[in-house]
């Protein structure tokens, strides 16, 4: 038994011995193998470029004019002449109510003020102070009364001969007749400054009526504004309606240029100005327009921390709308040197941004604060220096301390 027992011990060890692994070459352990071979990446260096500062805002686009044009007479509308859509320039007839009513009235003005013109014996109302003993009925009234005072005086002459050439009572006769003439002439004189004032009054109320019957046409204003073109936005009343002085008939804008207005975080005071520019986006269109800042509101609202910034668009072609929503990026300050990397460079974990860099031939993880992305750069505001050199792509499972190499640089050895 013992014999067996010891045969089967020795083929124990001998299974034993020729499943064992054969014992490696000298040298390092398997991780200094592994380490042996570092990893071919590409590797590129930030990019110093001059960036132009931008705070974008959003807003509404308003028209710079907007008016509702409403009735200035009351009436019934005969006619309208233009509709919704319509681009109009200034003074365009749009609506025309029946005159009739103002045309009687302005002939009943007309021939009062005829009268008056007759009564002072003229045919035009002269223009500013009138020398009133030039009109005719004070012209007559004087040359009665210095034709009294010439009998007057003769008749004094008569009276104070001795013998007297006059009875006393032919001379009081005379006496009286000067005085009643000079009276007359006063009256005549007050009378035509009464008629004068009445036939001015008359002339105001026939320019009043012929006011009123002008107003009956109504049309787009901004007579004042060269190159205006103003587009019908609504149009309120229809043929028969009767309007009330006051009542709207027509809203009209102007579409060039629109107005722009966007609140700004109170952080960019310092740094937008008036003339500053603006680029425009709208969802209608890829493009960007441009603009500019014309005004900037001096106080800033205390419950959300903004200011109200005022800008304004170009719009000659008319393809912006009002009341578009649009977005704006307004420039502010110009940064002589930023740096920028390439997009695929930055790898993002857990919403932490990283790169990696080589140093002492092995890669060194850098934390990194994103700013804004133009074309494939995304720019660095912290965490890197000018000099490094970062890893493009870098591949899954990269860490601090993996060796790597430069893939151009292994392929010009």
């Amino acid at each position: 038994m013992s014999a067996l027992r010891g045969a089967l011990w020795i083929a124990g060890f001998a299974l034993l011995g020729a499943c064992a692994p054969e014992p490696r070459e000298s040298g390092a352990p398997a991780t200094q193998v592994a380490a042996r071979e570092p990893l071919s990446l590409e590797l590129s260096s930030p990019v110093r470029v001059r960036v132009q500062r931008t705070v974008r805002a959003t807003g509404t686009l308003f028209g710079e004019e907007q008016a509702t044009v409403s009735a200035k007479v009351p009436g019934r509308v005969a006619a309208f002449f233009h509709d919704v859509g319509d681009s109009l320039a200034p003074e365009t007839a749009l609506v025309q109510l029946e005159k009739i009513d103002y045309e009687l009235a302005l002939n009943e003005r007309r021939r009062a003020f005829e009268q008056s013109l007759a009564r002072l014996g003229i045919e035009a109302l002269p223009e500013g102070d009138v020398d009133v003993e030039k009109l005719p009925a004070v012209e007559r009234a004087r040359l009665q009364a210095e034709n009294g005072f010439a009998r007057y005086e003769r008749g004094r002459l008569l009276r104070e001969r001795t013998p007297p050439a006059m009875s006393e009572q032919d001379y009081l006769d005379l006496q009286t007749a000067w005085s009643v003439a000079k009276a007359d002439h006063r009256i005549a004189q007050l009378n035509a400054r009464a008629q004068l004032a009445e036939a001015r009054a008359q002339k105001a109320q026939l320019d009043t009526a012929a006011q009123r019957l002008a107003d009956t046409l109504h049309g787009v204003p901004g007579a004042g504004r060269v190159g205006a073109q103003y587009s019908v936005t609504a149009r309120r009343v229809s043929v028969g309606d009767y309007v009330t002085v006051g009542a709207p008939l027509f809203e009209l804008l102007d579409t060039d240029p629109l107005e722009l207005r966007v609140r700004v975080p109170e952080r960019h005071v310092a740094h937008v100005e008036t003339g500053r520019p603006v680029w425009i986006s709208v969802e209608s269109f890829d493009e960007r327009f441009e603009g500019s800042v014309v005004r900037i509101n001096p106080a800033i609202d205390v419950r959300t921390r903004t200011f109200e910034v005022e800008i304004r668009v170009p719009n000659p072609s008319g393809r912006l709308r009002a009341g578009a929503f649009a977005t704006a990026e307004v420039e502010t300050s110009l940064i002589d040197e930023v740096l920028e990397v390439e997009r695929e460079s930055v790898a993002v974990f857990a919403g932490v941004h990283k790169v990696f860099t080589l140093k002492d031939g092995k890669a060194q993880e850098r934390i990194v604060e994103l700013g804004p992305v133009r074309g494939g750069r995304v720019e660095l505001t912290s965490g890197l220096e000018a000099d490094a050199r970062i890893v493009r792509r870098p591949p899954a499972g990269l860490a601090t301390g993996v060796p790597i190499r430069e893939a151009a640089a292994e392929a010009a050895k």
